[in-house]
C-alpha cells in the first residue's frame, strides 16, 4: 500500500511538472524538445493515458522531422508511439506502426516486438488483432518459440472470432 502510494505520488508530481515545462514552453514561446515529447509520451503511458502517448509522440516525430533527427530519441518515439496504440486496443493502429517499423528498420524490429505488441492488445481487448501481429511475427521469426507458444494460447481463449481467425490462419482445424 505504501509503495503504491508512493507510486501514485510520483507519477502525479511528474505530469504536473511535464505539464509546467509545456505550459512554460508555450507561453515563452519555445518548442519542446525531441526529448521532452519522448518523456511526455512515456510519462503519459504510464499514467494509462494513451492517446496523450500517441499526441506526444507523433508531436516529437514532427519535431524530429524539421531538425536533424537525433536517433535513439526518434526510435524512441516511434516505440512509445506503438505501444500506446496495442495498449489502448487500437488494432489496426498497431498492426500499421508495426510494418512501418520493420519496412523501415527490418534488422532494429525483432521478434520480442511482435510478442510484445500482441501481448498489450490482447491485454487491450484486441484479440483477433493479437493474433494477425502473432501471425506476421510467426512469418517473419518461424524459429521463435514465444511466437508459437502465443498462438497456441491464442487457440485456447475459447472467444468465436480469435478461433475463426486461427481456422483462417491454418494454425486450428
Amino acid at each position: 500500500m505504501l509503495l503504491r502510494n508512493a507510486r501514485a505520488t510520483f507519477f502525479t508530481r511528474r505530469a504536473k511538472v511535464l505539464g509546467s515545462l509545456a505550459v512554460i514552453a508555450i507561453l515563452c514561446g519555445c518548442e519542446m524538445s525531441r526529448q521532452d515529447h519522448l518523456i511526455e509520451a512515456r510519462a503519459a503511458l504510464a499514467d494509462a493515458a494513451y492517446d496523450d502517448a500517441v499526441a506526444a509522440a507523433e508531436a516529437g516525430l514532427r519535431a524530429a522531422a524539421q531538425d536533424v533527427p537525433d536517433d535513439a530519441t526518434s526510435w524512441g518515439l516511434e516505440l512509445a508511439k506503438l505501444e500506446a496504440h496495442a495498449r489502448a486496443g487500437h488494432g489496426e493502429e498497431a498492426k500499421a506502426q508495426l510494418a512501418r517499423l520493420a519496412e523501415l528498420h527490418p534488422n532494429r524490429v525483432e521478434a520480442s516486438e511482435y510478442f510484445a505488441t500482441a501481448h498489450q492488445l490482447r491485454g487491450a481487448g484486441a484479440g483477433t488483432a493479437a493474433i494477425e501481429v502473432l501471425d506476421r511475427g510467426a512469418i517473419l521469426f518461424p524459429y521463435e518459440p514465444v511466437i508459437g507458444r502465443m498462438i497456441e494460447e491464442s487457440g485456447e481463449s475459447g472467444d468465436p472470432a480469435e478461433l475463426e481467425l486461427l481456422r483462417s490462419l491454418g494454425y486450428v482445424e
